[in-house]
């Protein structure tokens, strides 16, 4: 059975396919990036997101989320658009990118969390969102979790993002799609990120246990002419994280694509 495709798009010009980070949805990917001036601002509900079910769909990868957006181009007869995401949606603009590199005009990739291994070490705490969530008082089990009180302390708003997956849309599917998502890559080395030559754009910014900082710094090393540009984190202010990220982002595709 194929799922029904959830999708949004904001705007009109360049087509850009903008995805949201794991646990999250599509609003927060156009919530991000809105306003951008002649772009056509695309995203899509991952199954397992937002209102896409994970109910017959394939389980839940970096290859089988990739399969969906190129479901999704094909379906608005969008031929190649630039691609990008928070997160886990920069693992995925990433894999299409080696994977189906004439469907891809170019890279934003915001706070990265994945390199070339599985369950990297960032996200461990996110394995053990998923384990409380299959026990009774879920919540209150993870709080008192070592990795989740040190992460309150040093950065609240961080934890209170963690929190998020406790009431997510499609709660009892979440263990699930955490643990599968963690435990993927986008890709199997590094050296493969040198094979992509599209204007790429690179997101990080400090104070931010989930998406290390020097994620960014590695892809640039193997992606030629690659940029990374430095935001204020938005676990210390959302509303500057927006603004800054919104700002680098509009200028990198003025500067690469005719708008």
């Amino acid at each position: 059975m194929i799922t029904q495709l959830h999708y949004t798009s904001s705007g009109e010009g360049l087509p850009f396919v903008f995805q949201h980070g794991l646990g999250a949805n599509k609003e927060q990917a156009q919530g991000l990036l809105a306003g951008l001036l002649e772009v056509k601002l695309i995203s899509m509900d991952c199954p397992g997101h937002g209102l896409s079910s994970l109910h017959d769909a394939k389980a839940p990868s970096f290859k089988s989320y990739s399969e969906e957006v190129i479901r999704m181009l094909d379906e608005l007869e969008i031929d190649s658009a630039v691609l990008g995401g928070i997160s886990m949606g920069a693992g995925i603009s990433t894999h299409l990118a080696l994977h189906y590199p004439d469907r891809v005009k170019g890279l934003v990739l915001v706070r990265p969390a994945w390199l070339d291994t599985p369950r990297p070490e960032n996200l461990e705490i996110l394995l053990e969102v998923a384990d409380c969530l299959e026990q009774e008082d879920s919540l209150e089990r993870f709080k008192k979790k070592p990795s989740y009180r040190e992460m309150n302390e040093e950065l609240p708003l961080a934890a209170a993002s963690v929190l998020g997956m406790f009431s997510r849309q499609q709660l009892n599917d979440t263990p699930g799609v955490l643990r599968n998502m963690v435990n993927d890559a986008p890709f199997d080395s590094l050296l493969e990120l040198e094979s992509i030559e599209k204007p790429c754009l690179l997101v990080v910014n400090h104070d931010d246990p989930l998406h290390p900082h020097a994620f960014g710094y590695i892809f640039q090393q193997y992606i030629k002419g690659s940029k990374v540009k430095e935001v204020t984190s938005r676990y210390v202010d959302d509303g500057l994280h927006g603004r800054e990220v919104r700002e680098v982002v509009s200028g990198f595709l003025l500067d690469n694509f005719t708008m």
